[in-house]
C-alpha cells in the first residue's frame, strides 16, 4: 500500500483525482490539503509515501514549500502550469501531469513510483553498492561510505578517496538505508556516524560535524535536535 496525500486549492479537482485514483487499490489516500501552510503540517505529520501536488497554491508556491522540507517524498504534480516543470524535476519528482488529468497518464505515473521504503529490507554495513565512473568501476561496501551528497536528482558518495556520482537520488538511497547508522544531517547530507570525529555548535543553532579525513558536514536546526536525542547529548 503506497498512503498517499493529495494537495490542491480545488475542490474538484481533489474529488475527481480521488475518484480516479479509486481504480488504483494499492494507493491509500491519507489526507488532503488545500493551501501551503495545511500542506507543510500534513506533509509532516503524515510522512506520507507519495505526494499528489498542484503548484499555484493560496499561500504561496508549492516549489517554495519543497524547498523548506527536509525530506520530501515522491512527487506526482498536478498542475495546469507548464512553465514549472522544469524546475519541478529538481526535486524528487516522479512525472508531472497536466490538468485535466487523464487516467492513462495517471495510471504511467503511478506505474513509476516504488514500493515504500519501510516494506524493503535495510542494507546491512556488508551490503555493496556498485558504482560506475566513467572508465571506473567500484564495488563498495556501505560501511566504507563516510558521507553521501544531494547533487540535483543524483548521489555523491565519499569513501577512500573517491567521490563517484550514483545515479539515484538521496531520497532514494536513504530508504534503503539504517537510520541508526546513516543519519540525514541535511536536504543535502547523509552521514555515516561511525565516521563522525567531532560534534560542534554552529550557526543558528545547528551542529557542525567533522568526519575522519577531515570532511566538515553542516546539520540542520531541525536535525540537530534529532542528533542529540539520538546521541543523548
Amino acid at each position: 500500500m503506497i498512503r498517499a496525500l493529495i494537495v490542491d486549492d480545488s475542490e474538484l479537482a481533489r474529488f475527481e483525482l480521488e475518484h480516479q485514483l479509486r481504480s488504483h487499490p494499492q494507493i491509500q489516500i491519507v489526507g488532503q490539503a488545500d493551501d501551503i501552510h495545511s500542506a507543510e503540517a500534513l506533509i509532516e505529520s503524515a510522512a506520507p509515501d507519495l505526494l499528489f501536488l498542484d503548484i499555484d497554491l493560496p499561500g504561496g508556491n508549492a516549489l517554495q514549500l519543497l524547498e523548506r522540507l527536509e525530506h520530501i517524498p515522491p512527487i506526482i504534480f498536478t498542475t495546469a502550469f507548464e512553465q514549472y516543470a522544469l524546475k519541478a524535476f529538481e526535486f524528487n519528482t516522479v512525472d508531472y501531469l497536466l490538468k485535466p488529468i487523464q487516467p492513462e497518464r495517471l495510471a504511467k505515473a503511478l506505474a513509476k513510483v516504488d514500493v515504500p521504503a519501510e516494506r524493503q529490507s535495510l542494507l546491512t554495513p556488508e551490503s555493496q553498492i556498485f558504482v560506475k565512473d566513467g572508465e571506473r568501476c567500484f564495488l563498495v561496501k556501505l560501511k566504507d561510505i563516510r558521507c553521501l551528497e544531494a547533487v540535483g536528482n543524483y548521489s555523491q558518495l565519499y569513501f577512500g578517496a573517491h567521490s563517484p556520482l550514483l545515479y539515484r537520488s538521496l531520497n532514494k538511497i536513504e530508504e534503503r538505508l539504517d537510520p541508526n547508522v546513516f543519519f540525514r544531517a541535511s536536504r543535502q547530507h547523509i552521514v555515516n556516524l561511525s565516521y563522525v570525529e567531532h560534534v560542534e555548535p554552529w550557526s543558528n543553532g545547528g551542529l557542525r560535524l567533522k568526519l575522519k579525513g577531515g570532511q566538515e558536514i553542516e546539520v540542520s536546526r531541525r536535525q540537530s535536535g534529532v542528533l542529540k536525542q539520538m546521541l543523548s547529548f
